[in-house]
């Protein structure tokens, strides 16, 4: 193995459409809300979040996914709580 080898082994690069599975439970920040319902874009997917509270933009929260579908690259999930606020 070369050293430019060892230098990059596990390395990986992120993809635009993760794919989640019900269940898993992730952190993400709410980027936007339409009619008062919370989403959080994921690279290039979106996260529709149920029973966020309605101060919820622009906040890092915990949800738990309740379905994705890998092809379109959208999914709902329930708000479990907030973690964080955003940093501007």
């Amino acid at each position: 193995m070369s050293i430019f080898e060892k230098y990059l082994a596990g390395w990986s690069f992120r993809t635009r459409y993760p794919d989640y599975e019900p269940g898993e439970v992730i952190e993400v920040m709410v980027t936007s809300t339409t009619d008062g319902k919370a989403k959080a874009r994921i690279g290039d997917s979106i996260l529709r979040i149920a029973d966020a509270p309605e101060n919820a933009l622009h906040t890092r929260v915990t949800v738990e996914i309740d379905e994705w579908d890998a092809e379109d690259h959208i999914g709902e999930g329930t708000y479990i709580e907030t973690v964080g606020k955003s940093s501007f």
